[in-house]
């Protein structure tokens, strides 16, 4: 695959995560990208991605179904990560454990948010 590409609209906010062992030329331990467009404080329309947890790029279809409508909050955030953590299937290779990937996506959903949303995610860790 050599690119991704879909339109980006005024709204929408972007992200994208790579996790690899050197920033460029390189396969992707795990990867991620998160479009999305709020209304207030809502989020009205969502995408999510995440490359490196299976045999293809996968569509995190679950994780948004359960984000759109939600507030931006530590809570919501918690879950959406734990959903998109079911959703995948990582096999264990030279690029690290199933588990580790695993636990990666977690991160990366979570450095999404933290990215696009800096002063409303200081206690996303908090549980």
């Amino acid at each position: 695959m050599r690119e991704i590409d879909f339109p980006l609209q005024r709204k929408a906010l972007f992200n994208f995560e790579k996790i690899s062992r050197r920033t460029h030329l390189d396969i992707a331990s795990v990867n991620s990208a998160m479009q999305l467009i709020m209304e207030d404080d809502t989020i009205k329309q969502i995408h999510l991605s995440a490359g490196g947890v299976s045999p293809i790029p996968l569509y995190l279809e679950n994780t948004v179904n359960y984000l759109k409508g939600k507030k931006i909050r530590s809570n919501y955030i918690r879950e959406a990560a734990s959903i998109a953590q079911s959703e995948i299937s990582p096999i264990s290779d030279i690029r690290g454990s199933a588990e580790y990937k695993s636990l990666l996506l977690r991160q990366l959903i979570f450095a999404h948010f933290m990215t696009i949303f800096p002063k409303r995610t200081p206690e996303i860790y908090d549980e």
